[in-house]
């Protein structure tokens, strides 16, 4: 048998990654494009993610609502995920800090 990792589908070129960005995709530090630092983790349950945003402050969220099929949706923005850096439909983007 052939297993397949969670959250990755096979396609005619091979292993494609779903449209649902993973919560560990995400944890981690970001820098805001507008300056500042946010912040995402998993809370203790694993069901929630914990936001601290520059602006916003902390934020607990239920990770299906942070995290969905289309991509991210943070106070109503959509983001999309591409390796290291999140786009937001208002025009800001976050980086992933290393």
């Amino acid at each position: 048998a052939i297993l397949i990792p969670k959250g990755i589908c096979l396609g005619l070129a091979g292993p494609i990654m779903s449209l649902s960005p993973s919560l560990y995709d995400v944890q981690g530090r970001w820098t805001h494009s507008s300056g500042g630092e946010i912040d995402i983790q998993p809370d203790a349950t694993g069901k929630a993610v914990v936001i601290t945003h520059p602006t916003v402050g902390k934020q607990t969220m239920d990770t299906s609502k942070f995290l969905t099929a289309g991509g991210l949706d943070y106070f109503g923005f959509k983001g999309k995920l591409d390796g290291d850096k999140i786009t937001w439909n208002n025009g800001v983007v976050w980086n992933k800090l290393r």
